[in-house]
């Protein structure tokens, strides 16, 4: 039988150190100096409804959903940041003015048909204390409630479309783009009916 011999007196020819791993960067998501988010506010859960579209098999699901979005009141809300992706200052001057985004409506969905029932002017910080720890949150500095007037609404709608409008010049694409908080499909529905609202028109 062979054996190979080792020499053990041979010194090693190179040399091999480890490089320190570097630490993995976590990307930060800027967002969009006008960014919309939509929020659903409902007395019955999404998960619910696909309960309800589960059990009920033979209605149509296109009525389930009709009937959920009435039960809901959808909040649009348009935040303000700067190109660095921090939330600009908050300054009231001009707060009545189109230029003031920073805003939020109230929509509801009715008989088919989309209303909007308030408009929150946020520009104002309030400090409060929650499990013994001091907090702050961006609270509206006025609260103005719709009427379901025609002129009302008109109105009220065409602020909305004047801050879409606005928002996709400075941002550079439209509200339903997915770098906004508008993605969910009953989202994408109210969105639909507010752009062929008679209201908005």
């Amino acid at each position: 039988m062979n054996y190979c011999r080792v020499d053990k007196s041979a010194k090693p020819t190179g040399s091999f150190t480890p490089k320190p791993s570097k630490p993995k960067r976590i990307k930060r998501v800027i967002r969009p100096r006008r960014h919309f988010k939509a929020i659903r506010v409902s007395t019955t859960s999404f998960s619910k409804l696909v309960k309800k579209i589960e059990a009920k098999k033979d209605e149509d699901v296109a009525v389930l959903v009709e009937k959920h979005m009435e039960d809901c009141d959808f909040k649009i809300v348009c935040d303000t940041y700067d190109e660095e992706g921090n939330q600009e200052g908050l300054d009231l001057t001009n707060m009545h003015d189109r230029s003031h985004h920073f805003k939020s409506f109230l929509f509801k969905v009715c008989n088919g048909k989309v209303f909007i029932l308030k408009k929150d002017i946020y520009g104002v910080l309030e400090e409060y204390y929650f499990c013994d720890a001091l907090h702050t949150a961006i609270v509206p500095a006025e609260s103005i409630d719709i009427g379901i007037t025609n002129a009302e609404q008109r109105a009220a709608f065409k602020e909305f479309k004047e801050l879409m409008e606005d928002a996709e010049a400075i941002n550079g694409f439209p509200i339903h783009d997915a770098r906004h908080q508008t993605d969910r499909p009953i989202i994408r529905q109210l969105l639909v009916r507010i752009n062929n609202s008679k209201f908005i028109q």
